[in-house]
């Protein structure tokens, strides 16, 4: 399709039911830009305008959330945009993932990605708004650009600097490598065809055209669309003009993709209407153009629901709304309006903001709409995080949850039927000379912190926190959010049993992650620790088959019903299709040791809950080629589980080992063992 040759969306979209309900749902995952949690009626803001106080209003989200599910405790990866969109895109935490800090517009691995995994199930894939994890050069070279990261249509900006600008044609300026801003349809410029064009009109507008698209050309094919606005983020900028009257097919935001008017809103000023909710109120400048930002964002998904009514697909549609990070307290490149996130108490309870380890930082609200499934009016207390999106999906999907992913599946937190393992909620981010800023709302202890090197996980309902981190054994503060909302009781010297849950804590971080060279930390070079000795265990390890071949390995639960046979080795079975060896290894010396996996076929293998060796699904995991990976670890016994899918009938398996006095050498049998 050229950039501009898109038929009207009306003329695309008959108001007639297009298709039976789906098995498989289409996916929608709408992720705005610096959204704070308290900036959401339903979160924070309908109980400040219940006392009088300056609010925003949120009809349209406070009506999905009543309708929906919300997951009232659900955490970003990261509290700054980049990492925390490469942890959500590619399913794993910042521990695993190869974009962490401010490593703004690296390419994104090459590897498993929310979309790529979707289009191994028939899905249509697209990603309309903010990327920002393409890599260097133009958008034919970017390595990461994400039609080579599993989407089949892009439209928007691929540098995140270009997702300043709300007016990306009037805002023109360059990136962080040199290249000017500019919005993509797929690998063409269209900047300059985007007159007076709003970013969150603009990518509403396309969106809702995309799906008239997908159910008018293929109805029965299941689609995933991540929507990725750029709002409320960075500049204070704001629309042309109101919201236009209607919604769905026939009203609202309507795209016709002509050169100078690509959207209906694109005539007026740019930069000029303020919704007459707040236009007359007497705040200062900057808090009417957020409240505005926020306003179109609930205008806009009215708008995207009534499209899917319109089209008859609202039921069997998923969709997640998020945001990237906490509350942001910025101007934007060249903005002439710095946000104050305590004018609307955008962190709602919560201390911190983007940047922070805190609550307010890292704590996103996360509504999710699926009628066909999912009962109206629940809320979930249970924590989870940005990895968990993966799993969830691909159970969605009826695929098999990857081992790569550090998620679990939320479906049963959606449907109410079932239970689920705990999620692994876990931070991990540094920022030089960083301090939180010293808002009134923020408990004494939180104001003008120190960042630096920063940490948190959550064990049994105890967030361990740690800020300014300089060496690998710094204890951590403990906190019981779910209670004490501004973190501002600190409980780890209050008992034996917190003293014990901070000794936890530090063995649990350094066994779930693992060090990447172009983020360091302090902690790095410690050992992973070993397990206390199982009282009994027998020799070898728990060998589990599933008869169906996998696209992927899949992850441990996915096992949970085969039957387990003690193995003393990494033969086959005949006729497994999937294969995992679980157990313990032990390790006879401290040092760092180097595994070596040879396969032939897909291998995916972790030590405790730490991603080992990937032969799976990242780029260079061919079959038969070997993958090593070297990790310093203690003496002793520590936890592995192994997966395998054969690339046929006499696929081969080995794992190799050298470390201190160790040649290089198959792993001898004695080294492994199963609890009886």
């Amino acid at each position: 399709m050229k950039p501009h040759a898109l038929l009207a969306l009306a003329a695309l979209a008959p108001l007639a039911p297009v298709a039976e309900a789906k098995t498989k749902p289409n996916i929608i995952l709408v992720l705005t830009d610096d959204l704070g949690i308290g900036d959401l009626g339903v979160h924070h803001q309908n109980e400040r305008a219940r006392k009088g106080l300056p609010a925003i209003v949120t009809p349209n989200l406070d009506q999905f959330a009543g309708k929906g599910v919300r997951l009232d405790r659900h955490y970003t990866a990261a509290p700054v945009c980049a990492p925390a969109r490469a942890s959500l895109l590619t399913g794993v935490h910042q521990g695993h993932c190869d974009l962490r800090d401010n490593q703004f517009d690296k390419a994104l691995e090459n590897n498993l990605t929310l979309a790529s995994l979707l289009r191994s199930a028939g899905y249509s894939t697209a990603v309309i708004g903010k990327w920002g994890v393409q890599g260097p050069g133009t958008a034919t070279e970017m390595p990461a650009h994400p039609l080579r990261r599993g989407f089949d249509y892009f439209y928007g900006p691929a540098a995140h600097l270009t997702g300043h600008f709300h007016y990306p044609k009037e805002n023109p300026g360059k990136d962080n490598q040199g290249q000017p801003t500019a919005v993509f349809e797929n690998e063409v410029n269209i900047t300059d065809a985007l007159d007076k064009a709003y970013s969150t009109d603009l990518y509403t507008a396309r969106a809702k055209a995309w799906i008239a698209e997908r159910a008018a050309k293929e109805p029965a094919r299941p689609f995933f669309l991540y929507l990725a606005y750029t709002a409320p983020h960075a500049r204070l900028d704001v629309p042309t003009g109101p919201y236009p009257a209607g919604r769905g097919l026939r009203g609202g935001l309507q795209y016709s993709g002509k050169p100078g008017a690509v959207i209906n809103t694109a005539k007026g000023e740019i930069n000029s209407w303020i919704h007459p909710d707040y236009a007359a109120k007497p705040w200062p400048a900057h808090a009417k153009r957020h409240a505005t930002m926020v306003r179109r964002l609930d205008d806009a998904m009215g708008d995207l629901l009534a499209t899917l009514k319109d089209l008859n697909i609202d039921r069997d549609t998923l969709i997640v709304f998020t945001s990237d990070n906490g509350a942001h307290h910025e101007c934007g490149f060249g903005g002439k309006f710095t946000q104050d996130p305590s004018f609307f108490q955008s962190y709602g309870d919560f201390d911190g903001l983007k940047r922070d380890v805190l609550e307010g930082g890292v704590h996103v609200p996360a509504l999710v709409r699926w009628p066909a499934a999912a009962p109206a009016g629940r809320a979930v207390a249970r924590p989870s995080q940005f990895h968990d999106w993966m799993a969830t999906f691909a159970e969605a999907a009826g695929l098999p949850v990857p081992a790569r992913t550090d998620g679990v599946s939320l479906l049963s937190d959606l449907t109410g039927q079932g239970e689920r393992p705990d999620s692994t909620v876990y931070v991990e981010y540094a920022i030089r000379g960083g301090k939180t800023p010293a808002i009134k709302d923020f408990a004494a202890s939180n104001r003008g912190r120190a960042q630096g090197q920063m940490q948190s996980i959550e064990i049994d309902g105890y967030k361990g926190l740690r800020y300014d981190i300089k060496r690998a054994d710094a204890d951590f503060e403990i906190y019981e959010p779910a209670k004490d909302t501004h973190e501002a009781r600190n409980l780890a010297d209050s008992s034996e049993k917190f003293r014990a849950l901070n000794a936890r804590m530090k063995a649990e971080v350094l066994r779930l992650r693992r060090a990447n060279p172009t983020a360091a930390r302090p902690y790095d070079s410690a050992a992973v620790p070993a397990l206390a000795a199982p009282k009994e265990t027998a020799p070898g390890l728990l060998r589990r088959t599933l008869e169906k071949p996998s696209p992927w390995v899949p992850a441990p639960r996915e096992f949970a019903a085969a039957s387990a046979t003690p193995s003393s080795d990494f033969e086959t079975p005949p006729g497994a299709g999937t294969v995992q060896w679980e157990g313990f290894i032990t390790v006879p010396a401290d040092g760092v040791y180097t595994f070596h996996i040879t396969a032939g076929g897909r291998a995916f293998a972790r030590l405790h809950r730490a991603i080992l060796i990937d032969a799976d699904t990242a780029a260079d995991a061919a079959p038969g080629k070997t993958v090593s990976t070297s990790i310093k670890l203690a003496a002793g016994t520590h936890a592995i589980t192994l997966g395998f899918v054969p690339a046929g009938e006499k696929s081969s398996l080995k794992l190799e080992w050298e470390g201190p006095g160790l040649a290089r050498e198959a792993v001898p049998s004695s080294a492994f063992s199963h609890a009886k």
